[in-house]
């Protein structure tokens, strides 16, 4: 009985190290992408193919091709995306005038809430929702907002870990119009 209960210890102890270091892997993982992005390495953006906020519709990477993207994740309760979407709402009125485009993509939220946000803000660019949280996982956003701009060819060139500001989103599309 006493080395059946070691067996069971050990194993137990054995089962705690895997999932401890599968955490680890996981947690490596999701934040590949914005340490490479951060690093300059100009990784490819995760493709995304995610139901439209409003509408039937859907909103995917990939049908802008060819494009300067901003890919804005945001959450309807946020103190900060609440600062910075007039701001986007402005920006991405400018520099659509040039053929870049916006894509909002509404995480952590409820889809009531998020569509009454884009209304109050008058965020008339692409709007998502990333219902599971699987698509801001690919992207290792950890907090909100989290913006990434990404090159004509698919390239992320730019990350900005919180609220943007004019300035700095004017130079990463300046950016990733010389990539």
């Amino acid at each position: 009985m006493k080395r059946l209960l070691q067996a069971a210890g050990i194993a137990a102890m054995l089962g705690l190290v895997v999932v401890l270091v599968v955490a680890v892997e996981n947690s490596r993982s999701k934040d590949a992408f914005v340490k490479s992005v951060a690093a300059g390495r100009l990784p490819a953006a995760p493709a995304f193919d995610l139901p439209a906020l409003t509408g039937p519709d859907r909103v995917r990477l990939a049908d802008y091709r060819g494009k300067i993207v901003v890919v804005n994740f945001w959450a309807s309760w946020c103190g900060p995306c609440e600062d910075e979407a007039p701001l986007l709402a402005a920006m991405a009125a400018e520099q659509q005038k040039v053929g870049v485009v916006f894509i909002g993509i509404d995480t952590n939220d409820v889809v009531d809430d998020a569509r009454v946000f884009v209304k109050r803000f008058g965020l008339g660019y692409a709007q998502a929702h990333d219902v599971d949280g699987s698509e801001k996982d690919r992207y290792g956003v950890t907090g909100f907002p989290e913006t990434f701009v990404i090159d004509r060819r698919g390239r992320a060139v730019e990350w900005f870990p919180g609220q943007i500001d004019a300035t700095g989103l004017r130079a990463a599309i300046a950016k990733a119009n010389a990539a």
